[in-house]
């Protein structure tokens, strides 16, 4: 790490000045300086870390999420995540950090274009993931926690801050909904209603309540400890866990990915009677799936059309933003 990246960026004043100094390294205008600080102070109010010293790949992961989170929220524009997006990359190589440049388009922050690729985790790569975690169970109840915290974002779609955050020892496995409300709410989230349609499901949500009751806990993250602290060991275990299963690409909002894509399937299915994928894991155009749609269930284009929509808003309002454009991001 380059010298001058051990200063810290623990105040307004002194976000300013590494701002500064890491736009005037790499020969960057005032511009440029003023969002690389922008990008230094949301940093640390999101991650909490104050000291280019502490920057790694657990945290970026857990500031990309919430730069998503939050465009996805309408908290913030593309050109806001895009230039964040592009100062980081500035930031991560004046701390000479061994951490590939990120790409706005692909985890979906850039102005222009949205990358409508498959960005879900493999199930090979979840079950190996999940195996390395059983492992480490019992070892300290933050393990187990994360485990349960996992299982929730698969079944439910649920951001990865929200599934630890969330008062699990409140929720009825028997309802046939789950309810995310106020007393539930970590930032950059929204109240919603997430149907609960199957036994696993219901498994789920009473294997975590039950834990957490166990335990004398109202949600996943230990009472001891903040939703930061929560949220910074669940990215530090993660990155572990992903070293260890040999797959390194495995991150929390692929389950989420997963989940929509789940979704879009099952509902197809309950509406047409046809097992239809979504265009991004089909690997194509929105044009070329709704005329490969419309030929196997016998509807016309405009049938499909809407019924698209149709699908993608229950999805939207399920995954916690009720806008219909973001799903491109998920199901392409």
């Amino acid at each position: 790490m380059r010298t001058n990246a051990v200063h810290k960026f623990s105040s307004k004043a002194k976000s300013a000045y590494m701002g500064r100094v890491i736009a005037s390294w790499n020969n960057r205008s005032n511009a440029s300086a003023r969002i690389i600080t922008t990008t230094l102070r949301d940093i640390r109010n999101e991650t909490e870390i104050n000291s280019l010293k502490y920057l790694d790949q657990p945290t970026i992961d857990q500031y990309i999420d919430s730069l998503r989170d939050r465009l996805e929220n309408g908290e913030l524009k593309r050109s806001a995540t895009s230039a964040r997006i592009s100062a980081l990359n500035i930031i991560i190589k004046y701390a000479d950090l061994d951490i590939k440049p990120i790409s706005a388009s692909k985890e979906g922050l850039s102005r222009g274009g949205i990358d409508t690729s498959d960005k879900s985790n493999s199930r090979e790569a979840a079950e190996a993931i999940n195996n390395v975690l059983i492992q480490r169970l019992g070892s300290d109840l933050r393990n187990d926690a994360l485990y349960h915290s996992l299982k929730l974002q698969e079944t439910f779609g649920l951001r990865a801050q929200e599934s630890l955050a969330i008062k699990i020892a409140d929720k009825d496995p028997d309802a046939s909904k789950l309810i995310i409300n106020k007393s539930d709410m970590p930032k950059a989230s929204r109240p919603r209603e997430i149907p609960i349609r199957n036994d696993h499901q219901r498994q789920v949500l009473r294997e975590a309540k039950e834990f957490a009751q166990r335990n004398g806990w109202t949600s996943l993250i230990e009472p001891s400890s903040s939703l930061s602290q929560g949220k910074n060991y669940a990215y530090n275990t993660l990155a572990d866990i992903r070293r260890e299963a040999g797959y390194p690409e495995f991150h929390f909002h692929g389950e989420r990915h997963y989940y929509a894509h789940e979704r879009f399937t099952e509902l197809y299915y309950e509406k047409t009677g046809e097992t239809l994928q979504c265009p991004a894991v089909m690997d194509t155009d929105t044009k070329g799936w709704r005329a490969f749609a419309a030929n196997a269930t016998g509807l016309s284009i405009k049938q499909i059309r809407d019924l698209d929509k149709e699908i993608r808003l229950e999805i939207s309002g399920e995954l916690g933003h009720g806008r219909i454009d973001v799903t491109r991001y998920y199901l392409g």
